[in-house]
């Protein structure tokens, strides 16, 4: 079946195509610069060995193309001084990942950082090789609530119903929900991508301090009717970590 490469196979070749192809100084300020050159010879080679290594799949024009301009994409932002090649544990994954994900989706942006992290010798400490597994269960909305969560929280408050008689509390009123869901493509999903990130390990909806006791009734008569949550969408410390080596730089 073509030349037998495995998925490991192929990232390693990639990797030293890399370290061989990095220091070269020209080829990018030619290929960012505007320039026909194929976007550079390095790009041409490394697209070379990306089909190569990926024979058994028989890579088509469109796919070459798609590998080329990520690759490209994920190197240009690393500075040049720091460009250092990418380890296959990461590499490979990323790469591997792309071929069913569209271009320009807040996953394939994801991958891309990763990748521009993973070449980077100032930030390489950020890029662990569990995380192209982590992103490839996301939804590109996960992503966006993950990003959203990257310098802030929002506050989730919700109130439960309290029955003297059973002492069980039951049912669930939301009060506030301050999280912003304009821009997801299925807001309505939000509570289910929220219990998917805290499976990850990710983000979650976290309580803050302890919960506030509802009374009703006069002074000398009040009873207690519920309870009040105050909680917060948040970032777990695995998730800062996820989000600093997935994204851009904040400004």
């Amino acid at each position: 079946m073509g030349n037998g490469k495995e998925p490991a196979d192929f990232a390693i070749e990639l990797a030293k195509e890399l370290a061989r192809q990095v220091p070269v100084k020209d080829v990018y300020q030619d290929g960012l610069s505007g320039g026909t050159k194929e976007a550079g010879q390095l790009l041409t080679d490394l697209v070379k060995t990306v089909r190569l290594a990926l024979a058994p799949i028989q890579l088509m024009g469109a796919l070459q193309d798609r590998l080329r301009h990520f690759i490209d994409r994920s190197i240009a932002r690393v500075p040049e001084a720091k460009r250092i090649p990418p380890a296959p544990q990461i590499l490979g994954p990323v790469i591997e990942a792309i071929r069913y994900e569209p271009e320009d989706t807040p996953i394939d942006e994801m991958f891309s950082q990763l990748l521009s992290h993973a070449m980077d010798s100032s930030r390489v400490d950020e890029a662990h090789p569990a995380f192209p597994i982590l992103i490839r269960q996301m939804s590109p909305d996960e992503a966006k609530v993950l990003v959203r969560l990257r310098d802030q929280t929002y506050r989730y408050v919700f109130t439960t119903d309290y029955d003297q008689n059973t002492n069980l509390f039951s049912g669930r009123h939301l009060e506030l929900d301050e999280f912003p869901k304009e821009d997801l493509q299925f807001p309505q999903n939000l509570p289910f991508y929220m219990q998917h990130l805290e499976r990850l390990g990710l983000a979650g909806i976290y309580q803050v301090g302890n919960q506030e006791a509802l009374f009703s009734g006069s002074v000398s008569e009040r009873k207690q009717t519920g309870s009040r949550s105050n909680c917060r969408y948040q970032l777990t410390d695995i998730g800062h970590r996820f989000v600093r080596a997935t994204t851009a730089k904040a400004d």
